[in-house]
């Protein structure tokens, strides 16, 4: 049992947070993740809180549900942070972390001392994309998901240019492709 099947166990309500200004990373990290526990865990309420996100990214499975607007009636059995190095990132937002049962932190950032329950950080990851696509059930993972995941990676590693892209970046963008999702289209 992974990490990630550790936190979810006995949960029924999920947050998915990002940072501040959510780039690329964030959000495909943050929907790859949405779209991977909708469609495999049955019965289980995920929702996922970011400031508003560009148009450009509507083209993503989950893009219409994000909510943007903080309601101070929510509160969550599991709040994951994913591409937030710190509490700050989290903007508005960081009071749903502060009420859940517990908390699971995704991120990439050299800078992250690991502020939840439980951390997953990986300074040599290409971005947060990566580390989720890597800490999923390879078989599980739907054309939605790994389109969300690709769309990250190629995002933090300036579409496999920057000296973060490493042969397990490349690995891991090759079989989020043998998704079957257009690649080509979506870094157009």
């Amino acid at each position: 049992m992974g990490i990630l099947d550790e936190m979810l166990e006995g949960k029924k309500t999920i947050v998915i947070l990002g940072h501040v200004n959510p780039d690329g990373d964030c959000i495909g990290s943050c929907l790859g993740l949405y779209n991977y526990l909708k469609e495999n865990y049955e019965g289980l309420e995920v929702s996922v809180y970011l400031e508003k996100i560009g148009v450009k990214f509507s083209f993503l499975s989950g893009f219409e549900d994000v909510h943007t607007e903080y309601d101070d009636t929510k509160t969550f059995d599991l709040c994951i942070t994913s591409d937030a190095s710190d509490v700050p990132r989290l903007g508005v937002f960081a009071p749903y972390r502060e009420t859940a049962k517990d908390t699971f932190c995704i991120d990439h950032h050299i800078s992250n001392i690991g502020f939840a329950d439980a951390n997953d950080i990986r300074p040599d990851a290409s971005s947060t994309s990566e580390i989720v696509a890597d800490m999923l059930d390879e078989s599980k993972i739907s054309q939605e998901a790994a389109e969300a995941l690709y769309m990250g990676i190629a995002h933090d590693t300036g579409v496999f240019q920057y000296s973060c892209t490493s042969r397990r970046t490349m690995e891991i963008a090759g079989k989020l492709m043998e998704k079957g999702f257009d690649f080509n289209e979506l870094l157009d």
